[in-house]
């Protein structure tokens, strides 16, 4: 019994002399997601339902995801709306991947989250659409300093979104490719 003792010893508590390393505060990368539509998948980037995803679990491509949908009622109109959920990004088969636009502190995510949700859709033209309004929140975390600044219009971002839609493909799982400009 006394050798257990010895082996499982517990390390004594620092003295007041000693002080704890500060508290890490992780970066967490920002992620354009992109998804499969019924008529539009890979070489039809421009064309794919976009959101923004957190990666707070980086290996299960998990975080909150925030995006905009269209509702079509019967008598014509349309209304798009805001959604906020965490999810998996290989949660759905219809992910063709994403890429890696920015990051923010883990101590910040509740400001990012704010921010985000401040921008909620309203139609600004013909043709605004859920990559409309992805543009329009990237620019918000352009100035809070979270995003790279060199994107300035979806154009920017489709040869990565095409990278990461083949290599998902190929891959047969979600790839999420760092930002080429």
């Amino acid at each position: 019994m006394q050798k257990l003792k010895s082996v499982f010893k517990t390390s004594k508590a620092p003295s007041s002399s000693q002080s704890e390393p500060p508290p890490q505060d992780i970066s967490y990368p920002i992620v354009v997601a992109q998804y499969m539509r019924d008529d539009y998948g890979v070489g039809t980037e421009e064309e794919l339902h976009w959101a923004i995803i957190v990666f707070t679990d980086i290996g299960f491509q998990k975080g909150p995801c925030f995006q905009i949908f269209d509702r079509h009622f019967r008598d014509g109109t349309v209304k798009w709306v805001y959604f906020e959920k965490d999810v998996y990004l290989h949660g759905t088969e219809k992910s063709l991947g994403g890429v890696t636009i920015g990051s923010v502190k883990e101590s910040e995510l509740e400001d990012l989250k704010k921010v985000i949700s401040k921008n909620q859709p309203v139609v600004k033209g013909e043709g605004w659409n859920c990559r409309s309004w992805v543009m329009e929140v990237i620019a918000e975390l352009v100035e809070k300093g979270w995003v790279d600044s060199s994107i300035r219009s979806q154009g920017s971002l489709i040869p990565s979104m095409r990278q990461a839609s083949v290599q998902t493909v190929a891959a047969q799982k979600p790839v999420v490719v760092n930002l080429s400009v």
